[in-house]
């Protein structure tokens, strides 16, 4: 295991959840909710660090991966005590609660904006926008293997023509058993830009036959791939008054893009789900992480690239109707507005439990397949 990309990959989910806790902090303080703690890591031990500070626990714990904010009341009247009174999460009015539960995944849009308009404020405004297909993984034996490709190569074309994701793999189930020419770059890590490392790329064309019919879990070239999209710069950078609103408008065009890239992710999901089927083509937490050691080979603007697209991706995540999450707890006060009174605490608090426990299934589900589809777990 790579540790350089194991420290990046741990500081990149760790930022993102930080910053999802702190939108609850602020606005819990905003409103005069009294916030028990906020910390970083994980509470399971005993914390390292803890420091009291307006009436709130600062807390750092030996587990430095991700964190948490903990309200008073926040999980109901049982936990509410008389005394503590309007600073209670559960007295606060629907708006208000409304308001918090949202403030997480607000400030995870607002850093996917920031994140893409750091990238445009230092490069450049984005132009045409092209896709290059990243191979994470090449199965011993495959076709691609034999042809020489290699783990990290981008395939930027097939018979002279640009490919996205879904052109790529419908070429290759289409083509089973024919020789196909495809265009690689290789070398320079993986940016959001094309130029940045580009004298260290090196360009080839390689030779491939892709199965008619592969081994199971394996496609027809044998590889497992990412699609990452390179923006072509237009050269307008930095702090310039004639700048500035374009990088902000293309930074909120980029987090749009991704936006809906990720609720087509999660139709497909869904889909799969109802088939009873585990969902193909989704990565979990083993595919971030060959994913951040992909992108950081390319250095620090890559990751801020990287930090801005996973937090469009958990600000969607978090708002969707679950129990258990975000938009789950808010799903509740949306019934709540409607039935004119509360759901009962305790099936509330069921709910949730149930909600929580469908997540960590899907999530080992998801990892379980990770495992087997990186070749780290045999099946």
């Amino acid at each position: 295991m790579d540790l350089q990309a194991m420290l990046v990959f741990l500081a990149v989910l760790s930022v993102l959840v930080m910053v999802h806790e702190l939108g609850h902090l602020l606005a819990a303080k905003y409103f005069g909710i009294k916030v028990e703690e906020f910390g970083l890591g994980l509470p399971f031990t005993k914390a390292l660090i803890k420091i009291k500070f307006k009436g709130t626990d600062y807390s750092v714990y030996p587990l430095i991966f991700g964190g948490f904010v903990r309200l008073q009341g926040e999980e109901g009247p049982s936990f509410a005590k008389a005394s503590q009174g309007k600073t209670s999460f559960w007295e606060r009015g629907r708006k208000q609660r409304m308001a918090v539960l949202l403030a997480g995944v607000v400030m995870n849009v607002i850093l996917a904006v920031a994140g893409f308009a750091l990238l445009y404020g230092h490069i450049g405004v984005p132009g045409q926008v092209r896709e290059k297909i990243t191979l994470i993984k090449i199965e011993p034996g495959s076709p691609a293997q034999e042809a020489g490709l290699l783990v990290h190569d981008r395939i930027t074309a097939v018979e002279g023509r640009e490919v996205n994701f879904s052109d790529f793999t419908r070429i290759l189930r289409s083509w089973g058993g024919l020789k196909v020419n495809l265009e690689v770059e290789r070398g320079g890590g993986t940016s959001l830009f094309e130029g940045i490392t580009e004298n260290r790329v090196e360009k080839l064309t390689v030779v491939v036959m892709p199965r008619l019919s592969p081994p199971e879990g394996q496609g027809p070239l044998g590889v497992v791939i990412a699609s990452f999209p390179y923006l072509q710069v237009r050269q307008c950078a930095g702090l310039r008054a004639e700048c500035v609103g374009g990088i902000l408008g293309a930074a909120g065009k980029a987090t749009v893009t991704w936006g809906g890239r990720v609720i087509l992710g999660l139709r497909e999901i869904g889909k799969s789900l109802t088939a009873g089927k585990v969902p193909q083509g989704v990565g979990g937490p083993v595919v971030i992480y060959e994913w951040t050691k992909v992108v950081a080979e390319g250095g620090f603007w890559p990751i801020v690239e990287l930090v801005a697209i996973l937090s469009v991706n958990l600000a969607i995540f978090n708002i969707l109707p679950i129990p258990a999450l975000d938009g789950g707890r808010m799903l509740f006060v949306w019934l709540e507005w409607v039935r004119k009174k509360r759901l009962e605490p305790e099936l509330e608090k069921k709910i949730n439990s149930w909600g929580f426990a469908f997540l960590i299934g899907l999530v080992i589900l998801i990892t379980m397949q990770d495992l087997i589809r990186t070749g780290i777990l045999k099946k």
